[in-house]
């Protein structure tokens, strides 16, 4: 469904790289994983696709159809069926909207009417396991977990049929953080959606992601199925973010 094939980013017109020549693909209804340190370009990568960079080297299909050089109807069209959900919900929600017009706002630019987007808001709002009385709130009255329920609805709002999650429960306690990833378990399995789900915490993914790719100073270092890298890592790096998450719950 979804393919980067040699994606390359230089710093200006430096040699250095913040990606180098990284390649995957993202069959339907699966999660992969993109998991390394911060800094290691994770997040640049999920920004390639959703058209906010472009790489200085390689090719982003969507489909079988190369998606930087679309043009801007078909772009549009593409960047309907992939959104983005980013790890900070205060800088990502308008904190002087309701979040009845958070929710609502891609389906009013998608000329839906305002009976429509009301229906629809409000089966979103179910869908993402929040009260209705939600719905007259502004973000700052709203917890951490809320607010990143109401971030995935939004992103949820034109059915995507990919959803890049980034870093989104990095922030959150671990209770909140299980409960988000129930959350997008479900909508993987009732919705048939696929997730690019990008993470520094290995532990997070495991019985959630199909496939991991590990990557450190913008370089892929290790793939493949999830239970094969966490049961027989073939990198070094790969295995000291192992022993750290072993550290972690010691």
């Amino acid at each position: 469904m979804l393919e980067l094939k040699h994606i390359s980013k230089r710093f200006g017109q430096s040699k250095q790289f913040a990606v180098q020549d990284v390649s995957f693909s993202i069959p339907e209804h699966e999660v992969f994983a993109l998991v390394g340190e911060s800094g290691s370009g994770k997040s640049t990568l999920a920004e390639f696709i959703v058209g906010l960079q472009q790489p200085t080297e390689g090719s982003i299909f969507w489909r079988g159809a190369p998606i930087q050089l679309q043009a801007h109807l078909q772009r549009h069209e593409q960047s309907r069926q992939v959104q983005i959900v980013f790890q900070n919900p205060d800088r990502s929600l308008n904190p002087y909207w309701k979040i009845k017009d958070i929710i609502a706002e891609p389906l009013i630019l998608n000329k839906w009417t305002k009976l429509a987007s009301q229906r629809k808001v409000e089966e979103l709002l179910e869908r993402v396991r929040l009260p209705h009385e939600l719905l007259e709130r502004l973000p700052t009255e709203c917890s951490g977990g809320q607010k990143q329920r109401i971030a995935i609805a939004r992103a949820l709002a034109l059915e995507p049929e990919l959803l890049i999650a980034d870093e989104i429960t990095s922030a959150l306690d671990p209770i909140t953080e299980r409960d988000i990833l129930s959350l997008l378990s479900e909508l993987k399995r009732d919705h048939n959606m696929s997730f690019l789900f990008i993470t520094h915490r290995l532990e997070t993914i495991r019985g959630f992601a199909d496939a991991i790719a590990v990557m450190k100073n913008g370089m892929l270092l290790e793939m493949g199925a999830t239970e094969d890298v966490l049961q027989h890592p073939a990198n070094a790096y790969t295995k000291s973010l192992i022993e750290a998450c072993y550290d972690d719950y010691a």
